[in-house]
């Protein structure tokens, strides 16, 4: 059964109450707009540096021999990326859905297909589908008639999806030639899934059980990660880890410019500038913003766990004292860190949890940005609850709750004599 669409009530807006359906939009996209901006953080010599960097870049012409030794996309390659795509997926601002690229004739597909390789060829992204549409989805628990208690789900074009799974795979051999993704980040990489990143913190925790060892455990939360991220910055570290010049100057077109117009009913707001931020939706999304936070301050005293933007630090010892000395060090590089790069932390949000199997006399003070980190007895990191002693309790009695609430939803499909 599908769920209806639920109605967005009267909103909140600078100027009173929202009733129509286009001044709702229009509310919510200028609260957006203030959201996809980073005006709040500053960090001049980093900015400097950036723009030193980016601007010493656009000036550098392409070889002749950079361009010609670009591999042509097959149509055959086209072919194959379209016989995947799920025709439930909503479209974008251009109304082509999957289910219409699944009926292209043969000429269309040569036809597209010799658009991509000039997208490659010439560096640059349409400009018609660097704008997405934004459908507002209510925050848990949150106030309905405050715009910014709205999740921004992004829109965008299929022929953009489409050609970026190219843009995908040339940046993937790029990075997997030269080895430059860290190994502690675990979000969407081959092979490795949330279980392997919880599998890894768990046994640190376990083995230091053993040797009779207490482990801090901080779970950072970053604000609206990816709605964020600072471009030129991104672009910035894009150069810093030598992107090919065609393939860095095609994101870079991708990247820019962007723009943004939110959707309620048969509404639809001005479309917004996006100041900061990677488009959610978007195929090249978790590779972009593991390569922004990728150099991320590690230590040798601690353990540094990161599954896309879910961030956990860890330090053991016997000594609560050394624990919370090798947290803090690691802390305060990360305070700089976040700073530098305009990452906005939640400290209010962020959790911490002293695991230890016997009684605790004394936990450690750890903290971050001057405030002080409140020891949780429990907290969720990657959809598993972690209790002080890994006990497992409180997830498991959680996802029994969750399957009886669900159980009962079913009730009424099945015959009482069945």
């Amino acid at each position: 059964m599908r769920k209806k669409a639920q109605k967005i009530p009267a909103l909140l807006g600078g100027n009173g109450f929202a009733y129509s359906d286009s001044i709702k939009a229009e509310t919510i996209a200028l609260s957006l707009e203030k959201q996809f901006s980073l005006k709040d953080l500053s960090h001049r010599e980093t900015e400097n540096e950036v723009k030193k960097s980016t601007e010493n870049f656009s000036t550098l012409p392409l070889t002749n021999n950079q361009i010609d030794n670009l591999k042509c996309i097959q149509p055959s390659e086209v072919i194959k990326v379209i016989k995947n795509l799920n025709i439930k997926k909503t479209c974008g601002l251009d109304c082509i859905n999957n289910k219409m690229l699944k009926n292209l004739p043969c000429t269309m597909i040569f036809e597209f297909t010799e658009i991509i390789n000039n997208i490659f060829k010439f560096n640059y992204f349409p400009k018609a589908w660097k704008t997405a549409v934004v459908v507002p989805i209510l925050k848990t628990r949150k106030d309905p008639t405050q715009p910014e208690n709205y999740w921004p789900i992004s829109l965008l074009s299929t022929l953009s999806k489409l050609t970026e799974n190219f843009i995908l795979d040339k940046l993937n051999e790029h990075l997997a030639e030269n080895k430059i993704l860290c190994p502690e980040q675990f979000g969407f990489r081959k092979s490795l899934t949330t279980t392997h990143q919880l599998l890894r913190i768990v046994e640190y925790i376990a083995s230091g059980f053993e040797k009779g060892e207490c482990t801090g455990a901080v779970f950072l939360d970053v604000q609206k990660a990816f709605d964020r991220v600072w471009i030129q910055g991104l672009i910035h570290k894009l150069i810093r880890y030598k992107t090919p010049p065609h393939l860095l100057q095609l994101l870079k077109s991708y990247l820019e410019e962007r723009k943004f117009a939110v959707k309620i009913g048969n509404s639809i707001s001005e479309a917004k500038i996006m100041r900061a931020g990677i488009p959610q939706g978007g195929k090249i999304l978790p590779v972009l913003y593991s390569l922004y936070v990728n150099d991320i301050p590690k230590t040798h005293k601690t353990l540094l766990g990161m599954y896309a933007d879910d961030t956990a630090i860890l330090a053991k010892n016997k000594n609560h004292k050394y624990t919370a000395a090798a947290l803090n060090q690691h802390l305060a590089k990360l305070d700089d860190w976040f700073l530098k790069w305009k990452i906005a932390l939640n400290v209010n949000k962020t959790e911490a949890v002293y695991f230890a199997k016997g009684r605790k006399k004394y936990k450690p003070i750890v903290k971050i940005k001057n405030q002080t980190i409140t020891w949780s007895q429990q907290a969720k990191y990657l959809g598993v609850i972690l209790d002080e002693k890994l006990t497992w309790k409180n997830h498991i009695t959680t996802i029994k709750t969750k399957f009886r609430a669900a159980s009962r939803k079913l009730f009424p499909l099945i015959a009482r004599d069945s």
